[in-house]
């Protein structure tokens, strides 16, 4: 699986389009120019600093599901989320994809065993 930060940004972008956020609010919140939220979003020059940042400030009132993969969710945040931090999140999140392509091979190493024994 490749992950590009272009499909990152542009989810970001989509996400932000979607609460009424221009790049410069959203700049303007995490610190930085409106030009290297620019850069995030377009997929270009960017840093997982920036990333993360801009994750905790979303993270600060949503929750962030599945960025990293061909779909994703983003859902109101709770008081008693486990996952509050962005390094978490994106941690877990790669740890369930990793698992689920761990669970296709599984399944393929199986399906070639009960193959061969027919």
């Amino acid at each position: 699986m490749n992950i590009a930060l272009s499909d990152i940004g542009e989810k970001l972008s989509t996400f932000r389009k979607s609460l009424g956020l221009s790049q410069r609010e959203v700049a303007l919140s995490v610190g930085v120019h409106q030009n290297q939220v620019s850069k995030l979003e377009n997929g270009v020059g960017s840093s997982i600093e920036l990333l993360l940042q801009v994750l905790n400030f979303y993270g600060t009132t949503y929750q962030v599901k599945f960025l990293l993969a061909d779909t994703f969710d983003i859902v109101m945040g709770t008081a008693d989320d486990p996952l509050s931090s962005p390094y978490n999140s994106i941690a877990v999140e790669k740890l369930s994809l990793l698992g689920e392509e761990v669970q296709a091979k599984l399944a393929e190493v199986k399906k070639l065993l009960t193959n061969s024994s027919s």
